[in-house]
């Protein structure tokens, strides 16, 4: 996944700059929720996740942890 590409956004227009790309990119449902357990397992991002049945069904960022 091209990190950088969120990095960027963070930088220029903040965690909602970064949700809209990634809802852009990935749309919703199963490709957004891969995509950000794939952010997740960097450990540079914090994602907070609604749940259904015990599996997450749409999440969101809400911390850049990189830039310490």
């Amino acid at each position: 996944m091209a990190d950088d590409d969120f990095v960027k956004a963070c930088r220029s227009g903040g965690i909602r700059a970064v949700n809209d790309l990634v809802t852009k990119k990935f749309g919703t449902g199963n490709g957004l929720v891969h995509a950000l357990e794939s952010m997740e397992k960097t450990d540079l991002w914090r994602i907070k996740w609604h749940y259904a049945d015990g599996k997450p069904d749409f999440g969101a960022v809400i911390e850049y942890l990189g830039d310490d």
